[in-house]
Formats: C-alpha cells, structure tokens, sequence
C-alpha cells in the first residue's frame, strides 16, 4: 500500500482536500501548517508528495482526534534493524484503547520513517506518554534516546502533533 503525506498552508490544505472529496484523505492542522494524508493502491493525486509504503498498521485513519507523527532519519544501511527494533515495539500499541489507528511507514525516496498515531484526543497521549512502556520501550526505538540507538539516526528524531477537524 502507498502512503503519501503533503503540506503547506491551512487554506491551501482544505482547499486540495474539498477539490479531491471523491477520495480517502485526511486533513490535519498543526503549529502553523496543515498536512493531508492520503492511503491508497494507486499514485498519488498530490503535486509534491512525500512517499511511502506501510509496513505495518492498524485500524483505519478517521476524520477526528489527535495525530502524533514520529519523524524518524534512519541511515540506509540500519534500515533493516530498525525496522525489526520497531515492529517488536510498536505491538504493544494494538491493545492500547486510546489509539486509534496507526502506519509505520518506510520512505520511498528519502531517509525520513514516519510513524503516524491517531489517538481518541492528546490526553490518550499524555497518558501513553507518561507511561513506564513508553520510557522504556518506544522511546529508545522511536526517538533514538539510547546511545546504541542513535548510532542508526542520520539525525535527531523529531515529533509533531496535530488535530483533525471533524466533518461538518
């Protein structure tokens, strides 16, 4: 399955995504900028996308809630052990009730992994953040907090937020 991400103007992003109805796409709204996602089978409808494909999911992304997106800059030749680092982790997430979908996704032309978590609303979050598995676990895997972990990172993970308008 392909994933594509696109980005730019709040405005810009709503428009695109009233142009495009007829297909699956989520819009979200973040600190000063608005991204659209896009899952499908066929090429992208976007000009300028990032790609990717998934290589591990739950649940089906909805049009509500709170996303969180681990930006993860994997060197080529670590991109087997972290994906196997990652896939261990991640399957704790399916017997979380606060998530409600999630993609893993490996990047087509890039070094950027994206790992997208939709969640009922940022207290979910916080409360998963907070937590012992959290810290212990996907911490190290996702952010690279380990020394034996960053070594993999072409740089610093990063992690940013956003919330979905409802439909109207």
């Amino acid at each position: 399955m392909n994933f594509y991400v696109t980005s730019g103007t709040p405005d810009y992003m709503e428009k695109l995504v009233e142009k495009n109805a007829k297909h699956p796409l989520i819009l979200l709204h973040g600190n000063g900028n608005s991204v659209v996602l896009h899952e499908t089978d066929k090429k992208s409808i976007f000009a300028v996308p990032r790609n990717f494909e998934v290589i591990a999911q739950k649940g089906q992304f909805e049009q509500k809630g709170y996303f969180t997106f681990y930006n993860m800059p994997i060197m080529s030749d670590e991109r087997p052990v972290f994906e196997k680092k990652a896939l261990d982790v991640i399957s704790s997430l399916n017997t979380n009730d606060g998530v409600i979908a999630y993609r893993l996704l490996r990047p087509i032309k890039a070094d950027t992994y994206l790992f997208i978590i939709q969640w009922g609303g940022p207290a979910s979050y916080e409360v998963w953040k907070n937590s012992n598995e959290y810290k212990t676990s996907f911490s190290p895997v996702f952010e690279g907090t380990t020394l034996a972990l960053q070594s993999m990172f072409n740089a610093s993970a990063y992690i940013t937020t956003y919330s979905a308008p409802s439909k109207e």
